[in-house]
Formats: C-alpha cells, structure tokens, sequence
C-alpha cells in the first residue's frame, strides 16, 4: 500500500470515529490519536515565524568584520572582546552588524586547503572581510599568498603612518607582484588581545583583507585594541 492510500484510509477511519462522537469527545479523540502530528504541525508552524521574525529583525549590512583565526578563545559576538569594542566604537548593532568570526581553523604553513581557507578567501573576495588575526608567524605566512592588503597602498596611508613601527612583512608568492617584502599586517602581541583577552599566547597580528570594505572601522579597532597599553 503506498503512503498516499494509507494515509487516505486512516483520515477516512478518523472521519467515520469522529462522526459517532460528540462534544468534547471529539476534541479527545484527535488529541489521543494526533497529538504526536499537532505538536510537530504547531512547531514546526513557530520556527517558520521564528525564523521569518529573526531575519526580518537582523541587519543585512556589517559595520565591521573580523575574523579571529586559530583559536578556542571566548572571542565571537557577544563576548566580553565584542562588547567592549562595540561600547568603544559606538557602533549600533540593530542598524548594522559588529561581527567577530572565530569559528576559522587552517595552517598557513600547510599545502592542503580546507573549507575554512576557503571561506576565508570568499569573504575576502567578496568584500566582506575587513581583518584577519592570526599567530604573528602564521600570518606572515597567509600574507605570501597574497590576499593580504599591501599596507603601503595609498589606501592604507592611514595605517602605514600610524603603526611603521609595528609593520610585518612578507614576500609574495607572486613574483610579478614583488620580489621584495611588502608590509602585510601589523604586530599587537604586546596588547589587549593577548594580555586581557588571551585570544593567543603570546604572539598575535592581524592582516587588513585585500578588498577591506570598511578601513574607517579597522582604524578604530587598532585604536580600540592599543588604548590604555596593556
């Protein structure tokens, strides 16, 4: 029998039962025989407007995205890192979104790429990423594979000016781009990010995406996490 008669014979059974009843006892009758199909009909109903209510209520665009590579510190949205520097900026998260992205796990040294260097490689194609933090070392490495803003590019004559001292370098992979080390991310192991937050060990750097949509925001995410030192 297939499933389209079998279920035509029971609603013609349950037609027939109800019939003979009356009252209230009709209303107990489908609760015992269906109420395995009206709880899973009434949830699955409130996940739909769930869902509908949540997209419709979350902002499509980004003030600022990072994505916080390597770790397994409490350093995602909403984390004490996420808060603090959504209070410092000022930015208002129902207008747009403040997202810190730490569930991104490869090794720059390796030459097998997983699904998270792909992701990583999307967004910043796409112009969704604005920074990447990494192990000073590890970013070094993904700087050679050239999705990395070169910080000496006039967009980045902000950064340059204000944080040379703290400059890492890297020499593309691509030769006819340069032979030579070009700067690719900046070195904040002295800072915050390791002394309070304890995102890494001891060694930490962040790289701005080759197609930062969003330079405004790194400025003021360097200034966040170098305010006070330590």
């Amino acid at each position: 029998m297939s499933v389209k008669k079998y279920f035509q014979k029971e609603l013609k059974n349950a037609k027939r039962e109800v019939s003979q009843l009356q009252g209230a006892a009709k209303l107990q009758y489908v609760w015992d025989y269906y109420k395995l199909w009206i709880i899973g009909i009434v949830c699955l109903i409130a996940f739909v407007i769930y869902f509908v209510i949540a997209r419709a209520m979350t902002p499509n665009d980004n003030w600022f995205y990072i994505t916080i590579a390597n770790t397994q510190a409490d350093a995602g949205n909403k984390s004490q890192i996420w808060r603090d520097f959504v209070d410092y900026s000022g930015y208002d998260t129902k207008e747009k979104n403040v997202y810190f992205n730490t569930n991104c796990y490869f090794d720059p040294f390796s030459e097998k790429v997983n699904q998270y260097y792909t992701y990583f490689v999307a967004y910043v194609d796409a112009g969704t990423l604005d920074l990447i933090a990494m192990e000073k070392d590890d970013l070094q490495k993904l700087g050679e594979r050239g999705r990395l803003l070169d910080l000496s590019r006039p967009e980045a004559s902000e950064i340059m000016s204000q944080y040379e001292d703290r400059l890492i370098y890297a020499t593309p992979l691509d030769e006819e781009y340069s032979t030579e080390p070009v700067p690719i991310g900046i070195d904040l192991s002295d800072t915050k990010l390791v002394s309070k937050y304890h995102i890494y060990g001891d060694s930490c750097a962040i790289g701005v995406s080759a197609n930062c949509p969003h330079m405004d925001a790194v400025l003021k995410f360097l200034s966040f996490v170098l305010e006070d030192g330590k």
